[in-house]
């Protein structure tokens, strides 16, 4: 099986091209491949779609599936692109059962264009232990075809959180991740810190990787939206990820409703 590693913002991945349906045994596949190549967050499979240009079969790290990722998108259409599979600057990606519009802005950078979220909650409380405190953090929750907790790093208040270097990830995207109130599907957990107009400093959590991640496309979405809503009506937002790359959202508004979102940035085959 020939596989290839994309990294999307510092996001990175195992790509294979599955389009005559060769591998069927996901779990195996992926479970094996996350043994061989640490470190990596996740498998996508390339498969032909019946109502699209192509589809993206995401899996964790853990194996789990059935769940979008803003990243792999932008990855499995530079693999397309970079494959000579198709040489359309703008395909449709089928994921997760909806169907995604892509564009290719320049040789790395690839935007992707989503529907308003399912879910928009912001601003309610959660009992969470940080340290030895407990408190009730002000959080948001986003469904964006994945579910996203965000905190700003200003909202934290036991122990008071300077900026977003300060955030134990670990601990307290593990607490917030596998909050009872959360369960059983849990949910991503990103920290943003706001660092100018218009730009926030993100870390995230990521489930299925249980692990901090370098960068979380649909949790830059998330974030920004939040923050969109919350604090500042500016758009696009630029976030500054883990790895030290920038994703940008920008956000169609008409007649003051939210028609789409665009993901945009950075995506790149590097090596094993």
């Amino acid at each position: 099986m020939d596989v290839q590693k994309y990294s999307g913002a510092g996001n990175s991945f195992i790509i294979t091209d599955n389009r005559n349906s060769h591998i069927t045994d996901y779990y195996t596949i992926v479970i094996e491949l996350m043994k061989k190549y640490p470190g990596t967050d996740g498998v996508i499979f390339l498969e032909n779609s019946g109502k699209a240009d192509f589809k993206m079969n995401y899996f964790n790290r853990d194996g789990t599936g059935d769940a979008l990722c803003g990243n792999g998108l932008r990855c499995i259409v530079k693999f397309i692109s970079d494959n000579g599979i198709s040489d359309n600057c703008k395909l449709r990606i089928e994921a997760v059962s909806q169907i995604y519009e892509s564009e290719i802005i320049s040789d790395n950078e690839i935007s992707i264009r989503f529907p308003p979220p399912v879910t928009v909650k912001t601003n309610f409380r959660l009992k969470v232990h940080f340290q030895e405190w407990w408190e009730l953090l002000k959080c948001s929750y986003v469904d964006i075809g994945s579910p996203h907790i965000v905190v700003f790093t200003d909202d934290i208040e036991k122990p008071k959180v300077n900026s977003i270097e300060e955030v134990n990830i670990d601990e307290w995207g593990r607490n917030i991740r596998m909050h009872k109130d959360l369960m059983p599907e849990g949910a991503n957990v990103n920290f943003a810190e706001i660092t100018g107009s218009g730009e926030l400093a993100i870390r995230s959590f990521e489930r299925g990787v249980e692990a901090e991640t370098l960068a979380c496309g649909t949790g830059s979405i998330s974030a920004a939206l939040i923050y969109y809503i919350t604090r500042e009506q500016i758009k696009p937002v630029r976030l500054l990820t883990r790895s030290g790359q920038y994703l940008k959202v920008d956000f169609e508004i008409n007649e003051k409703k939210l028609k789409s979102i665009t993901l945009s940035g950075e995506a790149e085959k590097i090596s094993f």
